[in-house]
């Protein structure tokens, strides 16, 4: 049976990687990325395809994303591949493009490989019936309007069928449905690959979007930036859409070094060396790193967002997402599963 995998984001191109080695895939994979348009994360997916070439995972590399043109070039090549699979492998389920692109699929098996905790809220959207549409995503508007139709199609293709089995490869807690199938993510992959990190004294801190994305004010994240680095040596691993000038008042204020992450954060961590502390706000680090990490001796922490942080206008959709994401429970839930492998 032959895959193929739509991958949008280095993370995505690692779990499709796992999940090759999972279920000894690779041979009979391919992968079509569907490049973003951001120089961080092409340049992290240029260095994953190296790893891909190792596995035997054939990858095409398209760019629909670089204007009207490309995307009118792309849509036909891609939707031949689409229409040819056995089984479709899904990095994204809330992408415009994998939805405009889902119509066209006949195959006998829906795969969706981890991408962050938005796994978390595909499965809770699946099991509610309600349109794939980001957490974070404005709720009313014309935008919203607009996508509704084909998040709404969506959905009702990722729901599971005795003749379309779903498969969910995930290290998240996720919401269980007839038909869903979770196959658990140990990383079996990245600790086979990676020898056991340096562990170094400090803290090193996870960055986020939250502030460019409009969830939390700028100076209380410079602050909670400040107090947790606390004058100890460590990185400060830098999210890919993070503002320079951001950067440099962190570095500035805390004395962490600023590091942009050549691979993604599994695999950067793995590579070492990594602090003897790991601290993030509430994202898939909780879940991940606790699995990649596991007995290296490296405490993995997350802080929750406070709602003074908040700006006024987030929406209680976005603020019952970062709530749903525990401080402790995803540390739990990573630890068991790495204990089990």
């Amino acid at each position: 049976m032959t895959a193929l995998a739509l991958v949008e984001s280095p993370v995505q191109l690692l779990h499709v990687l796992e999940w090759c080695h999972a279920t000894d895939s690779a041979e009979r994979t391919q992968v079509a990325v569907l490049a973003p348009r951001d120089t961080t994360s092409r340049r992290q997916l240029v260095a994953m395809l190296g790893y891909a070439d190792e596995e035997g995972i054939e990858v095409r590399w398209h760019d629909p994303r670089q204007g009207t043109g490309a995307l009118l070039a792309s849509l036909p090549v891609l939707r031949r591949q689409v229409a040819a699979a056995d089984r479709l492998v899904v990095g994204d389920p809330f992408s415009g493009l994998v939805q405009l692109l889902l119509p066209g699929y006949r195959g006998s098996g829906l795969v969706v490989v981890d991408d962050g905790t938005a796994t978390m809220e595909f499965t809770a959207r699946v099991a509610e019936r309600s349109p794939l549409l980001r957490w974070d995503a404005p709720e009313n508007g014309l935008r919203a309007r607009l996508r509704r139709p084909s998040a709404t199609r969506a959905r009702r293709i990722f729901t599971p069928s005795p003749n379309r089995p779903v498969t969910v490869f995930t290290v998240m807690p996720t919401a269980r449905m007839p038909g869903l199938v979770v196959l658990p993510n140990r990383y079996d992959w990245t600790r086979r690959r990676f020898a056991r990190p340096q562990v170094v004294p400090g803290t090193d801190i996870i960055g986020t979007s939250l502030v460019e994305s409009g969830m939390v004010a700028a100076g209380s994240y410079l602050d909670q930036i400040g107090a947790l680095a606390g004058g100890t040596p460590g990185r400060y691993y830098a999210h890919r859409r993070e503002a320079p000038g951001k950067l440099a008042l962190i570095e500035a204020r805390t004395g962490l070094q600023v590091v942009r992450p050549q691979v993604p954060l599994e695999l950067e961590l793995r590579r070492g060396p990594v602090a003897e502390r790991v601290v993030g706000f509430p994202s898939s680090v909780g879940y991940t790193l606790p699995v990649v990490l596991a007995s290296v001796g490296t405490q993995v922490e997350l802080v929750k967002v406070e709602p003074a942080w908040l700006q006024p206008g987030v929406g209680a959709g976005a603020r019952r997402f970062l709530d749903r994401v525990a401080v402790s429970q995803p540390n739990r839930a990573a630890r068991t599963a790495a204990v089990r492998s």
